[in-house]
């Protein structure tokens, strides 16, 4: 989820290592107080809190295989997802015609959110969330987040609307149908009910309008499509494939890029970048502002990707007409790694190593590719290892 903050951590009241958890309080306290939190709501909350080793165990571990991006379409746009969908459309129909009207976000794109964040509210989480940010703040990978998120929860809490046991989600401190994060929960969240409540666990025009408001916020465009799926010439000038190099669509088109199915590029004066997902002889797509919005509610591509098909199925859309290289494998984490020190030790800027194939990381990999001369498609396979460690020539 991406997340705008409200209030900013003190560095100097963070974790520090050989903390307690109780000493750790004592510290955010102050932290609190001085962010308008009144004693005595942290002292009824907060106070008998104790770390969930639960937490800390799904924060550190860390899967030996990533799943390829087919593997997770595969998952997230099934035949029941896709046919639950549809009938919530239609249960749904009149509610999603005032929050179409009112926020100027079609009820597709909200659906498919909902869907992916909670399986249409069926799977959010049971975890405490005041207990699972504390735990994270106290000793988590990213304590400074977790912090603010949690002082986020506070405020919610401090309302006197939501009680603190109310606050249920991922271990993460996602929380309720939508998967806000407190902060988003206080920026985004909508009363559409009436009743005095942002109800994100039980209320469905609560939880579709939030949905619709975060995107709105972001900027979301009613007119405008995610994306398209295009095919490039032999001659592509792969120096432009970066979500840095934004086109109109009649650039591309003028550089010999086309839609897939053949029918003309609509609205031709807007913006695309190039996403390649799974390399060139993959699915490649043109995307738009609106894919980017989507980013800013999840910031995986996979994510992303999942979401705006799943919307454009829900609309009676076509379906991919590329195939997805199924024979390819995974790399493993160890691999991304391996791959990402190789690009490193070459002079290659990527952040760190992680074993996570971000934004910097395929643009390192494109860099290298143009370097030696390879199609700069970014994506890091098996292939692509093995050049890295014996410097094959194309």
């Amino acid at each position: 989820m991406c997340i705008t903050l409200t209030v900013q951590a003190d560095q100097s009241l963070l974790y520090k290592k050989n903390d307690s958890f109780k000493q750790w309080q004592e510290r955010f306290k102050l932290q609190a107080l001085a962010h308008g939190i009144t004693s005595s709501v942290f002292e009824k909350v907060i106070n008998p809190l104790t770390p969930d080793p639960d937490i800390l165990k799904f924060d550190s571990t860390q899967p030996e295989f990533t799943r390829t991006i087919w593997q997770y379409l595969d998952n997230a746009i099934s035949f029941n997802r896709l046919k639950l969908g549809k009938e919530h459309l239609k249960k749904h129909q009149q509610l999603f015609d005032i929050i179409e009207k009112k926020y100027g976000v079609q009820r597709e794109i909200i659906v498919a959110i909902w869907a992916m964040e909670s399986d249409f509210g069926r799977n959010y989480g049971d975890k405490k969330v005041l207990r699972s940010l504390a735990t994270l703040a106290y000793h988590g990978k990213r304590s400074e987040f977790a912090q603010k998120e949690l002082l986020a929860a506070l405020q919610i809490i401090q309302t006197g609307k939501i009680m603190a046991e109310e606050l249920i989600g991922s271990w993460a401190g996602a929380m309720g149908q939508p998967q806000f994060m407190p902060s988003s929960y206080l920026k985004y969240a909508v009363d559409q009910n009436k009743d005095g409540k942002i109800d994100l666990w039980n209320s469905l025009p609560d939880v579709f309008a939030s949905i619709a408001n975060f995107l709105a916020e972001s900027a979301w465009r009613v007119d405008e499509d995610w994306g398209v799926e295009v095919k490039i010439p032999k001659d592509f000038d792969w120096r432009l494939n970066s979500s840095a190099y934004q086109l109109r669509f009649i650039q591309w088109k003028s550089l010999g890029v086309h839609s897939i199915n053949g029918r003309p590029f609509k609205a031709i004066q807007r913006q695309a970048s190039l996403f390649i997902p799974a390399g060139r002889y993959g699915p490649l797509f043109l995307v738009t502002h609106n894919f980017d919005v989507i980013k800013r509610y999840n910031k995986s591509s996979s994510y992303a990707l999942a979401v705006a098909q799943l919307s454009r199925l829900l609309e009676g859309g076509e379906s991919f007409h590329i195939a997805w290289p199924r024979d390819e494998k995974a790399l493993s984490r160890d691999e991304i790694e391996e791959l990402q020190t190789r690009l490193t030790n070459e002079g290659h800027r990527l952040g760190k190593v992680d074993g996570k194939i971000g934004a910097k990381t395929r643009e390192a990999i494109r860099t290298w590719q143009l370097e030696q001369g390879y199609a700069g498609d970014g994506y890091a396979n098996t292939e692509l290892l093995k050049r890295l460690r014996i410097k094959i020539k194309p």
